[in-house]
């Protein structure tokens, strides 16, 4: 029997991280396989110049800085290198999943909408439960400004499990 994937979307918010000790706590490594969704917008055009930083990906310290080219720079190969950035990012997180048995593999998507790229992922990829850290709101809070993971529990047609970590 094939193993049951779980969805974790994360972003470069430490708090979206928060969601792994449970993941090895509640969510055995021999009967599930791990996909680490990493959600931005679409980089906006092609031309010459500067790379579009404006995707949404922030480059990290160390990241070479951006220069303007000499040759055409494809929406694609922005994506390409937000991908390699991602998955660069994640290595340690990665890494550390591998290593208490899990099988872990990346997936970039690009979208304005994170919520509608989230339920397309889990579509296209058969998910069966989405894993992911909140910040809980109540009250009018809440109703003002629904999150991310508020909206998507709410929406997706299969479990979703939240965990809104402590402050420390």
């Amino acid at each position: 029997m094939a193993n049951n994937k779980v969805l974790i979307p994360l972003n470069q918010l430490e708090l979206s991280q928060k969601i792994l000790p449970y993941v090895e706590k509640f969510i055995s490594a021999n009967e599930n396989d791990l996909i680490l969704y990493f959600v931005t917008r679409p980089p906006s055009s092609i031309g010459f110049g500067e790379p579009d930083l404006g995707s949404g990906y922030v480059q990290m310290p160390g990241d070479q800085p951006v220069r303007p080219t000499l040759h055409p720079i494809y929406a694609t190969q922005q994506e390409d290198s937000i991908k390699a950035h991602v998955e660069t990012e994640l290595m340690p997180v990665t890494n550390s999943l591998k290593e208490a048995g899990y099988k872990v593999s990346i997936v970039v998507g690009f979208g304005k909408d994170p919520i509608e790229e989230i339920l397309r992922e889990i579509t296209s990829s058969k998910i069966d439960l989405v894993a992911m850290s909140t910040r809980a709101r109540v009250g009018v809070t809440r109703f003002f400004f629904r999150g991310i993971a508020d909206t998507l529990a709410q929406k997706a047609r299969i479990p979703v499990l939240l965990i809104h970590p402590a402050e420390e």
